[in-house]
Formats: structure tokens, C-alpha cells, sequence
């Protein structure tokens, strides 16, 4: 066993106040004494095997049940346990196959101390039903879940494969992958995205799947598209309010409709927060001077949950009325309800080029902050964009070390006046006049061609990396379910002064309502709509009153 000194102190890592939040957590629900095995090899990642030794050092000072050891790549307990690459952290090894390849930082701490929780009760943060159809597995399963420190999505991805590996150990094994750190994995895999997973070596699927999808892709090994049409919900369930979206309009209108009185839910199908989840800063929301976008999705959730009913990983199959009721169906549950908001949101837009699908995840990108610490140390990347979300990334991906280019189609940004400034200081260079015409690369992005549309000359940019950021296209699906009238790009009409929509007892809220894609805006329609639903079930006559008084914008 290798003693480690300390070259660096632990609250470096984890502040005070977090620790006393760990220790406290850990004393509810740690249940017996879970080994953590941590191995290292002085010249592979040294910075990062410093910082996987720090954290489990702090583990084991907040709980006296979690017993940490530490080794070197290659000695008999590294030989013994499969272990090559440095830092790699095991998970009660003499009980399940749970294994970090690389230091649990930023959001893989909070899936790697979820993991220690999950292995020392033997529970799951799978429901009963999931953790039983796991349970008819006959055959080994090798699950690689890729992840980054700055992915929000991926510690649920994470907790998925620990919680897979402890619900079967005899067949299942988890290895989460930073992938920053194991680059030459991520290539031999064609990953640079994240969170991607791979099940014996074969891609199974790009960002967060439901619990549901997880586990039916892990024991039959479809496609998730397939198995995800192929999910039954139970029984129904009344509710006053349906809240179909779970970013800030959605959570917000949560908040006021369960204050109001309502019996209300809210339904997500990824994860909670929406766009803002993905923004590197906040700058101009009331009351920060500076956020980080997923720091205030936390801050906002933590107030929402207090109030209303949330469900993550959530997919809406159908949308009726009939008679006094909607009639929503997910892939879980069957909502009888008096009233929907859609908060659904908008997607990214894609470019619409050869080989952009293609490379999806393998270069080719729609998030700086979930994707971009792949290309720290001088890889180069182009971003397609002229807005504020293309600067915006730029920008972030410059100050963690990305060769970072615009590439705009016309000769004048449409970011505000502050980005474009913050920008021009970076020094970031901007391909003006200039548009993407194809991807291009084997098994991963290694070219762009591009068209300069003013000389009308073509020529091929060696890149490592394509991240788009060309405007949203609404999600919809549930609004034309349900028979709303939309606006000829696709967004929902709806009065704004009541949020109500074409159809009564029906309302819109956020980016998807169609108008300026702002934060405050959302909170502000997320609250307007519940308040006008309140309204509408509270009178006799709502329904009528909403179907005289509704004024749509065109």
C-alpha cells in the first residue's frame, strides 16, 4: 500500500461548508463500511491524481465508514484488480465492479459520493420495478459512461451504471470515464462528447436517458429509441395543473400554483433547468452580479422542490381533452388534469450539413460547457453563430484553453455590444461572410469546408471540434397535440398579459411563447401563467371567461 503525502490542502477542493453538508449526509446514509481503493502512477495526469487523492482523503475524514487505500498502477493490487490507468478509483471492489477512470471533479463528485452511498446501503436510486427487471440478467454487461466535470448531465448518467453495477454485481460493471483525462479511450471510441454510453463497447446512447430507457437498452440491448416507445405508464393520476417543462418558467410556475392551491406537477423529460443548465455565466439575472448558469438552476430547483411535485426523466407519449379533462400520457403515469402549462421550451437549431449528425458527439457539438474540456491545451474549434450564445462561447471556451474561431455568416454580430467587447479583447478570431457547407472527418471531426459567400470561395479549415450556437427551434410537439394555434415559425400564441393560449384552460410560458429569450422573462410568464390558471379554476365560469377574453399575438 503507497503512502501519500499531502502536496496540497483539501479545502482547495471542497470548501468548509460543503463538508459539513457531506458529513451530514454521510452520517443518514452511510449503513456499513464501504472501501475505497485509489490508485495513481507518478508522470500519468499528476494533477489529477493529486486531486483524486484529496478527495477521498477528505471522504474518509467526514466518515469514519468509508476506508480509503491508496496503491500504484502496476503493483500486485492494481495487477489484482484490472487497473491500468491513472487516477482510477474503486468502489467496494470485493463487492461491486464500480470503477472511476479519472478524478471525480466538479459534477462527477456528486455522482462519485451518491456512488459511496448507493454501495455502502446496497440501495439504488433505481425504483423497485427497474431494480427487478435488471435482476433478469444472464449476461455480462460492461457499461462506459463518458463524462466532464462541467456536464450537468452527466452525474445521472453516472448514477445510472453504479446503480446498475450494485442492483446485479454478478453481471454488471460500471466504469465512469473523464474524458479529458483518457483522451486515447475517447478517441478509440469515437466520444468526445459527453455523456455518452457504451455498453460492451457498442454506443448505446448521447446525453441523459430515463431511468426506464437506461435499463431496458442495459438488458436487451436496443436501440433507446425503440425501447423508449415500448415503456407502459400505470394508472392514472388527478391533478388540478399539469406543468409540462422543468427549466425556469416551468419550476417557477410550480412554485405559484402549489402556493395558490393547486394540486400540481411538474414533468421533465431531461434535466431540470433547461438552456440556462448549459450557460457558462449569468450576468444580468436580478440580484447576481455573476452566476453560473447551472449554480442558479440549483438555486432555483431548491426553492421549487419544496413546493411542488417534479418528475425528471419524464416523456410526454400523448395530450387529449377530453370532457372536463386532459388527458396526458408519459412514459410512467396517465395525468387526468384540469389545466396545462406548456413550458417546454426551444432546442438547438441545427445546421442542416453533411456529416453534422455524423459527428455528433463525435466533434460535433450544440454545448461549450458540457463538451468543451475535451479541447482544452490548444485544440482548435470553430463556433457557428453570431448571437449571444456563440460569443458566449467562444468566450468560455477560449478562457479554458480552446483555439477558438467564429465562423458568422454575415459581417456584423448580433451578440450585445458587452460580449462583442469581452470578445474582441480575447483577441478571438471571427470568419466573416462565412458559412459551414460540410463536416468532415473518419471516425471524428477533423475538417470543415467552408464558404466565404461574399468572394464565393470555398476552402477546408483543419478543426478538432464544431460547436453550433444558430438560434432555437420551439419544441412544440405537445402544443400541436393538443390543437394550439402557433405562429408560422412554429412558437405558441399567447396573450401576454394572461399567458392563456387558443385553447382554454391551456397556457404557454418561456421561450416557448415566442417572445424575448430571457431568464427573467420565463420566471415572469412561468408566474403569469399560474397565476391566470388559479384564476380560471377558481370561477364558476373560468372556462368561458378564457374563451372570450383571450387575445393571442400574431
Amino acid at each position: 500500500m503507497e503512502e501519500h503525502k499531502d502536496k496540497t490542502h483539501t479545502h482547495e477542493l471542497i470548501s468548509d461548508d460543503v463538508k459539513k453538508v457531506i458529513q451530514e449526509t454521510f452520517s443518514k446514509e452511510l449503513k456499513d463500511p464501504v472501501a475505497v481503493e485509489v490508485f495513481t502512477k507518478q508522470g500519468v495526469n499528476d494533477q489529477f491524481n493529486e486531486a483524486a487523492v484529496q478527495i477521498a482523503k477528505v471522504f474518509a475524514e467526514l466518515s469514519d465508514k468509508v476506508k480509503v487505500s491508496f496503491h500504484t498502477v502496476g503493483d500486485e493490487q492494481a495487477k489484482k484488480r484490472g487497473v491500468e490507468r491513472s487516477p482510477t478509483l474503486l468502489i467496494a471492489p470485493d463487492k461491486y465492479r464500480i470503477r472511476c477512470t479519472g478524478a471525480p471533479l466538479g459534477e462527477e463528485a456528486r455522482s462519485f459520493l451518491v456512488g459511496l452511498m448507493m454501495a455502502s446501503s446496497g440501495k439504488t436510486i433505481f425504483t423497485p420495478a427497474m431494480t427487478e427487471r435488471i435482476r433478469v440478467l444472464k449476461e455480462e454487461r460492461l457499461i462506459q459512461v463518458f463524462v466532464s466535470p462541467t456536464c450537468p448531465y452527466c452525474p445521472q448518467q453516472a448514477l445510472n451504471a453504479m446503480a446498475a453495477a450494485i442492483a446485479k454485481p454478478e453481471f454488471v460493471s460500471a466504469e465512469i470515464v473523464e474524458i479529458y483525462e483518457n483522451q486515447d479511450l475517447a478517441e478509440e471510441l469515437g466520444s468526445l462528447a459527453v455523456p455518452q454510453t457504451f455498453i460492451n463497447g457498442t454506443f448505446t446512447g448521447a446525453g441523459l436517458q430515463t431511468e426506464e430507457v437506461f435499463v431496458e437498452t442495459l438488458v436487451t440491448l436496443k436501440e433507446p429509441e425503440q425501447v423508449s416507445e415500448e415503456v407502459t405508464p400505470g394508472e392514472p393520476v388527478e391533478k388540478d395543473l399539469v406543468i409540462i417543462g422543468g427549466g425556469p418558467a416551468g419550476l417557477t410556475a410550480g412554485i405559484y400554483a402549489v402556493r395558490a392551491g393547486l394540486k400540481t406537477i411538474v414533468i421533465e423529460k431531461r434535466a431540470l433547468g433547461g438552456q440556462i443548465t448549459i450557460t457558462p455565466v449569468v450576468e444580468n439575472y436580478p440580484g447576481f452580479m455573476r452566476i453560473g448558469g447551472k449554480s442558479l438552476v440549483d438555486l432555483i430547483v431548491q426553492q421549487a422542490v419544496q413546493y411542488t411535485e417534479i418528475h425528471v426523466g419524464e416523456v410526454v407519449k400523448e395530450a387529449v381533452k377530453e370532457k372536463e379533462r386532459f388527458r396526458i400520457t408519459t412514459n410512467r403515469a396517465i395525468y387526468l388534469t384540469k389545466a396545462v402549462i406548456i413550458a417546454t421550451g426551444a432546442d438547438n437549431r441545427p445546421l442542416t450539413v453533411p456529416g453534422e449528425r455524423k459527428f455528433y458527439g463525435r466533434g460535433v457539438s450544440y454545448c461549450s460547457t458540457c463538451d468543451g474540456y475535451f479541447f482544452k491545451d490548444g485544440k482548435k474549434v470553430i463556433v457557428v453563430g453570431g448571437g449571444n450564445t456563440a460569443v458566449t462561447d467562444a468566450l468560455y471556451l477560449h478562457n479554458i484553453g480552446v483555439k477558438a474561431t467564429i465562423v458568422h455568416r454575415r459581417d456584423k454580430l448580433r451578440a450585445q455590444a458587452h460580449l462583442q467587447e469581452s470578445m474582441k479583447k480575447a483577441g478571438i478570431p471571427v470568419m466573416w461572410n462565412s458559412e459551414v457547407r460540410e463536416i468532415r472527418g473518419e471516425k471524428i471531426v477533423k475538417s470543415v469546408s467552408i464558404e466565404n459567400t461574399k468572394e464565393k470561395k470555398t476552402r477546408e479549415e483543419q478543426v478538432d471540434g464544431v460547436f453550433i450556437a444558430i438560434g432555437y427551434i420551439p419544441n412544440n410537439e405537445i402544443a400541436k397535440m393538443l390543437g394550439l394555434e402557433l405562429t408560422d415559425i412554429g412558437y405558441i400564441k399567447a396573450d401576454p398579459m394572461t399567458m392563456r393560449t387558443s385553447v382554454p384552460l391551456v397556457y404557454a410560458a418561456g421561450d416557448l411563447s415566442g417572445g424575448v429569450k430571457q431568464i427573467s422573462v420565463a420566471v415572469g410568464q412561468g408566474t403569469i401563467a399560474a397565476m391566470t390558471a388559479f384564476e380560471d379554476l377558481s370561477s364558476p365560469d373560468g372556462e368561458k371567461k378564457e374563451e372570450t377574453t383571450v387575445e393571442v399575438k400574431k
